[in-house]
């Protein structure tokens, strides 16, 4: 028996992981996805015999406190990207996805392991997955809200609670461009565009430079009525915007890759740190605010809960 399961290895499940391992308990991270980080991710490719890589999700911390606090437990994988207007951002180093790694260093962590039902039963927890059963004391979830109705049921009172936070889609398009193609900007930001954020990613520290390369997301309005529209047809209307916005030609485009993150913004967070019932605990972003900081606060109190009940059993 696990003593206490982590479901989600993003960054509240390792926020909440690596407290729980400093206060030495016994803590093991789940997650469905071949690595860890959740939306702080990177998406690696080979174009044309070169390997190039794409900040898809996250693409850095912000200037907060709680930034800065997650930045620092990172030291050695985050450095400064200078956006070209006298203002930098911190950022995972080489990738977005390393930050994560660093901070989920010497965590017990199983990945490609879909959790499909939870249960309370005699004192325990049983969690059903794709490789078997396993039962733990105390299960965490860090999963997006949505995600937590098919394992516990619609009528769970944590799930019933979670409801009420809004996530929205977001469509990201991953492009190369060789590098004649014209760069006005490192970054842009419109909130009323389609195309909300556009970034050339390889002006970040540590980046492939084979390729001028871009990461652009789409309004969430957008996102939201295309998520299921054939990806091939949403790629190339982006595409098309993107050249538009670059002054690009698009004869120069040397890859294009579409992201979809059904659950990838938070628009309305619960308004609490986490949601409790017995020995399950739920948390992430959608609980605090859309941030990483806010993810982390999350499982960080979470991980302050738990070693309260524990403490309160003994």
């Amino acid at each position: 028996m696990i003593d206490v399961a982590v479901i989600g290895a993003g960054m509240s499940g390792i926020a909440c992981a690596r407290a729980l391992r400093a206060a030495g308990v016994p803590v093991r991270l789940i997650d469905k996805s071949r690595g860890i980080g959740g939306r702080m991710a990177t998406r690696r490719t080979t174009v044309a015999g070169q390997s190039i890589t794409f900040d898809h999700g996250v693409q850095y911390l912000d200037q907060s406190e709680g930034a800065k606090t997650i930045a620092a437990l990172a030291k050695g994988a985050v450095d400064d990207w200078h956006l070209g207007d006298g203002t930098s951002r911190v950022i995972g180093v080489p990738s977005m996805v390393a930050l994560p790694q660093a901070l989920a260093h010497g965590l017990d962590i199983t990945l490609n392991r879909h959790v499909m039902t939870v249960g309370e039963c005699s004192g325990f927890c049983e969690i059903e997955t794709d490789a078997g059963k396993t039962t733990a004391s105390h299960i965490i979830f860090t999963i997006p809200a949505p995600q937590l109705a098919p394992i516990l049921g619609d009528t769970h009172a944590i799930v019933q609670k979670a409801s009420t936070a809004v996530l929205r889609p977001c469509l990201t398009l991953m492009t190369a461009f060789d590098h004649n193609t014209p760069a006005p900007f490192v970054t842009r930001r419109d909130a009323n565009a389609l195309l909300t954020w556009i970034a050339r990613n390889d002006t970040k520290p540590g980046r492939s430079k084979e390729f001028q390369t871009w990461v652009t997301h789409a309004h969430p309005d957008w996102s939201a009525s295309n998520i299921d529209v054939n990806r091939s047809e949403v790629k190339s209307r982006m595409v098309g915007l993107l050249c538009t916005a670059l002054g690009a030609d698009p004869t120069k485009l040397c890859y294009a890759s579409l992201q979809g993150w059904r659950y990838g913004l938070v628009e309305k967070p619960l308004g609490q740190s986490f949601l409790k019932h017995g020995m399950l605990w739920a948390g992430g972003d959608w609980c605090c605010g859309p941030k990483a900081q806010h993810a982390w606060k999350s499982g960080t109190d979470i991980a302050t809960s738990v070693l309260r009940t524990l403490k309160s059993s003994l």
